[in-house]
């Protein structure tokens, strides 16, 4: 497995891969106002069955969300199988994973762990103090995947893609 800068002809390999993640669970948020505070949970719902989960994001909106990234691919047997787009935010000391797809038939063999910690060798390369990671509320592998690489929940955007979806987001102190 090998990670290195994405090159201009990676670009359309990484449009093409399985971007679909299947999950049987989903994060439901309940909010409460009272006159003295606001409390938000997010808790585990099992679905009625196995639901294929589209990307937020595809095509032409995927490619130009790049712009002002750094992307970097993972490789292995000499075919891209994953890659990551972070998007260094200096003034907030953060680095933020906008984008960390593995190709569907190339999951569950560390591939994504290998882009993060790559994302957070550059993030700390570039002195920045934290790395961020957003993920659908309907992606529960996703939310499981980074919290077993020690990310911890930092917080939520409500209506956070075209498609009005709640990201939660996940971050890792790197210093």
């Amino acid at each position: 497995m090998h990670i290195r800068k994405a090159r201009p002809a990676d670009l359309e390999v990484c449009l093409k891969l399985d971007h679909t993640v299947l999950t049987e669970r989903a994060w439901r948020m309940e909010e409460q106002e009272h006159s003295d505070a606001i409390t938000v949970a997010f808790q585990t719902v099992r679905l009625p069955r196995q639901v294929r989960l589209p990307y937020p994001r595809e095509g032409q909106e995927l490619y130009d969300g790049w712009a002002g990234c750094e992307l970097f691919v993972v490789e292995e047997g000499g075919q891209v199988g994953g890659y990551v787009a972070l998007r260094p935010l200096p003034g907030h000391g953060l680095a933020w994973v906008q984008d960390l797809v593995v190709d569907a038939a190339k999951r569950r063999h560390g591939m994504g762990a290998h882009l993060l910690r790559a994302a957070a060798a550059q993030a700390v390369e570039s002195g920045l103090r934290r790395l961020v990671v957003e993920v659908q509320t309907r992606n529960d592998p996703g939310v499981c995947f980074c919290r077993s690489l020690g990310f911890s929940f930092c917080g939520y955007h409500d209506s956070h893609w075209r498609t009005q979806d709640i990201a939660l987001l996940f971050g890792l102190n790197l210093r």
